[in-house]
């Protein structure tokens, strides 16, 4: 019984955490050495995002924050993002601080 209930309560603390409000396309620019990039990043619904960032795409996970999200990427970084508006804020390393704008 005391199994069941766990279960039941994590599934329902699980269901609670996945804001759709977030979920989205959103776009952003970098000013790279050869010029302008431009970076696109899906969050699903379900927790996974990826970035599409010059024909390649970067698979990572993500789960929401109070103030924004929270970026696990598959080489084990961890970036938090902020709210902005609609919008996010991400300091990516080696990049710096992009404005994500929503889609």
């Amino acid at each position: 019984m005391k199994t069941f209930a766990f279960a039941l309560l994590l599934s329902m603390c699980l269901s609670c955490a996945a804001p759709t409000d977030l979920a989205g396309r959103y776009e952003a620019r970098h000013e790279g050495l050869s010029g302008p990039v431009e970076v696109v990043m899906v969050l699903g619904e379900d927790g996974a995002g990826k970035w599409e960032i010059g024909g390649e795409v970067l698979n990572f996970s993500w789960t929401p924050r109070e103030d924004g999200v929270r970026v696990h990427t598959r080489d084990g970084a961890v970036l938090d993002g902020a709210r902005a508006g609609r919008n996010l804020r991400l300091d990516v390393p080696g990049v710096g601080e992009l404005l994500f704008e929503r889609k």
